[in-house]
């Protein structure tokens, strides 16, 4: 898996259950995890978000190699499309930012998304890290 796919993947995101929770539409993925899976090379990542506006990535590198890395993440059209943008090394393949439409999930549910790239991906969003 190619960090550019598991960054473009993780812009996929997901939600609240409450109107508490409605003027952050990220609060139900702080301590939860997001995972991916790209519809075209069934290459998988972790996403787990947090408050401060960063996340944490996990996937297997093209080595076979688990990869961990962070990121940072901004929403965008009044909180319709989410962007992340991994801190790679600089020329490192991934390391530009990339979106995705912003969908209001539950912890539990799947669904997919097609990001700014074009590559759709079936997401789900689990309770706990």
């Amino acid at each position: 898996m190619t960090f550019r796919t598991l960054a473009l993947s993780g812009a996929l995101l997901v939600a609240f259950s409450t109107a508490a929770l409605a003027d952050d539409p990220m609060a139900n993925t702080y301590g939860n995890t997001v995972t991916t899976k790209s519809q075209k090379t069934g290459a998988t990542g972790q996403l787990m978000f947090n408050q401060d506006m960063t996340y944490t990535a996990k996937a297997m590198g093209a080595d076979g190699k688990p990869v961990s890395y962070g990121g940072a993440w901004a929403l965008k059209d009044g909180g319709a499309t989410i962007c992340l943008t991994p801190k790679l090394p600089p020329n490192t393949p991934g390391s530009a930012p990339s979106c995705s439409p912003l969908q209001k999930h539950a912890v539990g549910d799947s669904w997919s998304v097609t990001n700014d790239q074009g590559e759709t991906f079936d997401v789900s969003l689990t309770a706990g890290r």
